[in-house]
């Protein structure tokens, strides 16, 4: 079964994006996660994130969504069920907490997120190409090793490919979702969301054109 994924990218001034970066506030959310100081996407860092964002002057945020409604009709399928295990982001909260017991709402959430962040992180990393002076901000962690190299306090394997996501560098994302796409976050324990949403941004010097961005980014597929 092949699921596709909308797309929505606004393009705003720096400034604009700013009123969402809430780095106390969200830095609190980061200490109560497995990868906070274990993997080198995420805080602490050792740069100054104020001065990083400092050197683009507009960001294109992006939002992917999902509709939930089949895989609802879906979730006493078998194959879901096993589908719903192969996923990186799943594999670490489960070896991070090997004493929690996952609802299939929860990994099936996990998959999808996995998916979706997969792709963008590739497909946005691709667009630094395309875009001078540019950056991506690729939704979630890094999960390009099977463990990070952070863990085990050697050098980061791939810096060349190393991003950060908007979270990470201290931006409230639900905050972004209701000021910029008028929506939620979308995400919901213990049950399925009505839409699985992530969101991402591409941070450039000049202005650029946001529907020759979207073209390049293509639409996401996800098998399941």
């Amino acid at each position: 079964m092949e699921v596709k994924t909308e797309i929505f990218a606004v393009q705003i001034p720096m400034n604009q994006l700013m009123m969402s970066h809430k780095r106390e506030e969200v830095l609190n959310y980061c200490r109560n996660c497995g990868n906070y100081m274990k993997n080198y996407s995420c805080p602490d860092f050792e740069f100054d994130i104020l001065e990083y964002l400092s050197n683009y002057n507009y960001a294109t945020v992006i939002m992917t969504k999902v509709d939930s409604e089949f895989i609802s009709e879906s979730i006493d399928n078998e194959y879901l069920k096993d589908m719903s295990c192969d996923s990186k982001v799943l594999r670490d909260y489960e070896r991070e907490n090997p004493d929690v017991d996952m609802d299939l709402n929860s990994k099936i959430s996990m998959f999808m997120f996995n998916e979706i962040k997969d792709y963008m992180t590739d497909k946005l990393l691709d667009m630094e190409n395309y875009y001078p002076n540019s950056v991506s901000l690729p939704p979630g962690s890094c999960t390009r090793c099977d463990v990070c190299f952070k863990k085990e306090n050697s050098k980061c394997n791939a810096p060349e490919k190393l991003r950060y996501s908007l979270e990470a560098l201290g931006f409230l994302v639900s905050d972004i979702y209701r000021d910029i796409f008028e929506s939620e976050l979308g995400w919901a324990k213990g049950k399925l969301p009505e839409s699985f949403n992530t969101c991402s941004a591409f941070l450039t010097n000049d202005i650029i054109k946001v529907a020759e961005l979207k073209r390049k980014i293509g639409e996401i597929r996800v098998e399941m």
